[in-house]
């Protein structure tokens, strides 16, 4: 009897470790993140001027934008890349579940986020950055938009086309914006987007 105690005792102290050990294995970021280089470049600063750097954002916007594409709270714009289907981000979002979001979460965040260079209009950045400050954007996008602290995503030295179709989304009521930003955001002019878009785009 005392041999099968200890049999049994053996049997569940190594079903705890291999438990345990499960448990602490955390997810590969950087493994993960090559999935995201055919639309999103190396890690993570784009080539294509559709889709957005992601390199540098803090890992709770990171997460946060994924969750709002997993729910659907933020539409992909379906987007195809040589030899292979279109798919959008609603979709890749949900191939992810919450240990693999967090580790690339972290892995974005540690990569430096590098800012295009761009034609912009002189006198656009110029009315663009009145704007920044009348509407008091700095509340949120802070040193014009190029702090990941923010928890806001970085807007400096983004795309302009795709700066452009995110302001699209906002006016169609297709993406969701906090009450603050909203306020804000209704008071902007058709003329106003290009000069905010050129303003943001300038900044390194």
């Amino acid at each position: 009897m005392k041999t099968g105690k200890t049999a049994l005792s053996l049997i569940m102290g190594a079903s705890f470790l291999l438990g345990g050990t499960t448990a602490v294995i955390a997810a590969d970021g950087a493994a993960i993140a090559e999935k995201c280089e055919r639309c999103h470049g190396k890690n993570g600063n784009s080539e294509k001027d559709q889709v957005p750097n992601i390199a540098g954002l803090s890992s709770a916007y990171f997460i946060g934008t994924m969750e709002d594409y997993q729910k659907g709270d933020r539409p992909g714009k379906e987007f195809e890349t040589e030899g292979h289907d279109k798919i959008d981000m609603n979709a890749i979002a949900k191939k992810f579940n919450k240990e693999e979001l967090d580790a690339l979460g972290e892995f974005f965040a540690k990569q430096t986020f590098q800012a295009h260079e761009q034609k912009t209009d002189p006198e656009l950045v110029k009315k663009g950055k009145k704007l920044y400050k009348k509407l008091k954007c700095k509340k949120c996008h802070t040193e014009n938009g190029s702090e990941a602290e923010d928890d806001a995503g970085i807007l400096a030295g983004q795309w302009m086309p795709y700066l452009q179709s995110q302001f699209d989304q906002f006016k169609n009521d297709k993406r969701t914006q906090p009450k603050k930003m909203k306020k804000r955001f209704d008071k902007l002019t058709d003329e106003d987007v290009p000069a905010l878009i050129h303003f943001f785009a300038s900044q390194k």
